[in-house]
């Protein structure tokens, strides 16, 4: 009776876990994808290492919009215990606390709130407000004692002291179109690839600070019509076009002492130095500083060593190359004051030089067909250096071109290893003391961790693994391939299969396309495969995406491929992963549609009219359709002035070949686009009028590049979906 009974409830309990195992799972909505918080928890932000302090700082946000609550939080490595900065309920002068900075003796905190400075004493909880007028104050940061603060206001460079509150205005001729300290749109995104917007540094004595000046007169306004209200607003943005006048930039030092005002200015051949680099390297005594210039076709750097007090200016390091130079960093002195630190792509990969400061190579102490690398569009260094302790840390694709590994070698050169253990993709921060670092690691399949390690790598804590429910849902899988070009060449892909995946049936298929420089999408990192992916699978297409010639990641010469003809290498090596898919008994090869957005809806459109027949139909967001529409630093980098390569500028054109579209397109544009701009739309939109051939429109009123308004992505997400489901 007792056997009898056990048997029954191992049943009934079997039968429980069989049906709780047979739930059906969750359905990825339109919803999720502005709102991915409710799938997996975004992980903590804005990691910094408190100066004088074994202590990580860091945000972690719960909510999202306008619910969004943001609490700043410190972590101390010896007591391995995290306690609350500044948190929501105490932040009553409404603080925005992503703007949060250290002050060297990481005892306060300075913050921008109600278009103000203020400084926040980490002691007493309490925070002082340093400025009080209706100008905002932009690229505020500590001298290095600690003792004034310097930002840019009206385009012109301020100090206050801390201590007594003086005021002082540094530079007077800061307007419109001059700006001292401070990066125009031009210099912004292509110069520095949007990692800031401040343009001066201060000496390590904290006597001087060295600015860049540029000065936007000669470069055309570009008209940027604001539909959304009564009277139509006109915004005139100063965008250099291909072959138009770019800013006229040149470098300055003034003294920070009290008194009037000591100015010094270096006289620069606009031939040698069309481009400065907007940051800088002081020499240790803070005796000279470096920067680093560039000719108009990028081809030709030369890293400049300068004294203001005497005026003497010396070539440290320069590099020419046939086709671009990539890496434009200053150069980083040690503290012997003998020795400096310089990456250059000079044997075809980004790799570390030693050189001594007569400008005299010493040694190359990264080598390989790898690269060293940092995350696109962020603030990190290309390295990071532990004197005292000997070592050079910085991330590789040594262990696989899919990868970024924390990797460190001696400054002699010597004892080259991997720190990270995980593979996928990491980042780091190096701590000042150089025992310490925080790697944000993730794969396709783990959300970013957070983690506090030993510079070997041993790990010592997670700092922060976010929730993650995807298990919840029906998610397509994920496949990384390898796929042969024409000539040989090997081309990484991702293949994204649906749930419940079939292998008798025929899928369409939707190629995913960017392809530009430096951008990489096939890497083991999470968000390769997005939401956004999800959805598509799941509602019955195969995901496709391919790094070819012209991507990152490869080296110099697999991305300098495309020079002066964009378009045609890229193409070339889409269709060879076009034609791995045809091959696939599970892919319908007359279902196959393609997108991307800016260069990705370049790339779109280029396929779509020099591809006949390859794809049933295609999206493109915001794509340029003419080189000569788009700005005149990162256009002249890949192709020359239109002037120099008319024929390339035509034949990389979709424009000009708009009445060959084949397939339905979707085209796609924001109004207020100050990146891509709507131009670029309009004229193709024309080109396809007069041509008699049909397509769909979404023009997006008040958006930019990038759609930010929540209810315009939910409408664009649900729009794109519907258009692959009718068409393909």
């Amino acid at each position: 009776m007792k056997r009898h009974t056990l048997v029954c409830a191992l049943l009934v309990a079997f039968a429980a876990s069989a049906v709780h195992a047979a739930e059906p799972k969750k359905k990825i909505t339109v919803d999720l994808l502005v709102h991915p918080e409710a799938v997996v928890s975004p992980g903590v932000r804005d990691v910094w290492w408190r100066p004088a302090h074994a202590e990580v700082s860091y945000l972690r946000t719960k909510g999202s919009g306008k619910e969004a609550v943001s609490t700043l939080y410190g972590y101390d490595v010896e007591s391995r215990k995290e306690t609350v900065l500044l948190g929501a309920e105490h932040n009553t002068w409404k603080l925005a606390l992503g703007s949060y900075q250290w002050s060297p003796r990481g005892d306060a905190l300075l913050f921008t709130g109600q278009n103000d400075l203020w400084l926040y004493d980490v002691a007493s909880g309490q925070a002082r407000r340093l400025t009080d007028d209706p100008d905002a104050e932009e690229d505020a940061t500590f001298s290095p004692a600690g003792d004034r603060i310097a930002f840019v206001k009206g385009n012109n460079i301020f100090t206050v002291d801390l201590k007594g509150g003086l005021l002082k205005k540094l530079t007077t001729d800061g307007s419109e179109n001059v700006l001292n300290g401070k990066l125009d749109w031009v210099y912004q995104e292509e110069i520095v690839n949007r990692a800031t917007g401040r343009a001066y540094d201060w000496s390590p004595d904290g006597k001087t600070i060295v600015y860049l000046r540029l000065d936007d007169t000669p470069v055309p306004q570009y008209p940027i019509t604001e539909y959304l209200s009564t009277h139509l607003n006109l915004l005139r943005e100063r965008f250099p076009q291909a072959g138009d006048p770019n800013p006229e930039a040149s470098i300055h030092a003034v003294a920070v002492e009290e008194g009037r005002a000591q100015h010094w200015t270096i006289p620069l051949s606009k031939a040698q130095a069309e481009y400065i680099y907007p940051l800088f390297s002081w020499t240790q005594e803070s005796r000279s500083v470096s920067f680093v210039v560039l000719n108009r076709a990028q081809t030709e750097e030369t890293a400049h060593l300068w004294t203001p007090a005497t005026g003497e200016d010396r070539p440290l390091v320069s590099e020419k190359d046939a086709t671009w130079i990539s890496s434009l960093d200053p150069p980083e002195f040690l503290a012997d004051g003998q020795r400096l630190l310089w990456v250059s792509e000079r044997d075809g990969w980004m790799h570390i030089y030693l050189y001594g400061l007569d400008g005299q190579l010493q040694k190359q102490l990264t080598r390989g067909n790898w690269m060293v690398d940092r995350p696109v569009f962020g603030d990190l260094p290309m390295f990071q250096v532990d004197e005292k302790g000997g070592w050079i840390y910085f991330l590789s694709t040594e262990h696989g071109a899919r990868e970024r590994q924390i990797d460190r070698v001696r400054l002699d050169g010597t004892g080259f290893e991997q720190v990270s253990k995980e593979a996928g993709s990491h980042t780091f921060r190096l701590s000042p003391d150089g025992r310490f670092l925080v790697d944000s690691y993730s794969n396709y399949e783990t959300p970013p961790e957070t983690r506090l390690a030993e510079t070997d790598g041993t790990l010592l804590t997670t700092l922060d693994k976010p929730a993650n429910h995807l298990n919840e849902y029906a998610l397509g899988k994920t496949e990384f391939l390898e796929v042969k070009a024409p000539d040989g060449a090997t081309l990484y892909a991702r293949l994204v299969k649906p749930a419940g995946f079939d292998p008798k049936k025929k899928y369409p298929a939707i190629v995913q396309v960017y392809n530009g420089p430096h951008v990489q999408l096939v890497t083991d990192q999470w968000g390769v495969t997005g939401l956004s992916d999800q959805l598509y699978a799941e509602e019955g297409f195969v995901l496709w995406k391919l790094d070819g010639r012209g991507s990152w990641g490869r080296g110099h010469a697999w991305e300098s491929a495309i020079f002066k003809n964009l378009g045609q290498h890229e193409l070339q090596d889409q269709l060879a992963g076009v034609a791995y898919l045809k091959s696939l008994p599970y892919v319908d090869p007359q279902r196959i549609g393609i997108t991307g957005w800016s260069y990705g809806g370049y790339m779109t459109l280029y396929a779509l009219t020099h591809a006949p027949g390859v794809f049933k139909c295609g999206i493109a967001g915001a794509p340029v359709t003419h080189w000569k529409f788009y700005d005149s630093i990162y256009t002249e980098r890949y192709m020359r002035t239109p002037q120099e390569n008319p024929e390339g500028y035509k034949a990389a054109s979709p424009l000009e070949a708009a009445d060959k579209l084949s397939g339905r397109l979707l085209l796609i544009h924001g109004t207020d686009d100050d990146n891509v701009h709507m131009q670029n739309s309009i004229n193709f939109i024309e080109a396809l009028i007069r041509a008699g051939i049909a397509f769909d429109l979404h023009i997006q009123p008040g958006e930019r590049h990038g759609f930010g308004d929540e209810a315009a992505r939910l409408y664009l997400y649900r729009r794109m979906l519907e258009f692959f489901k009718q068409n393909l």
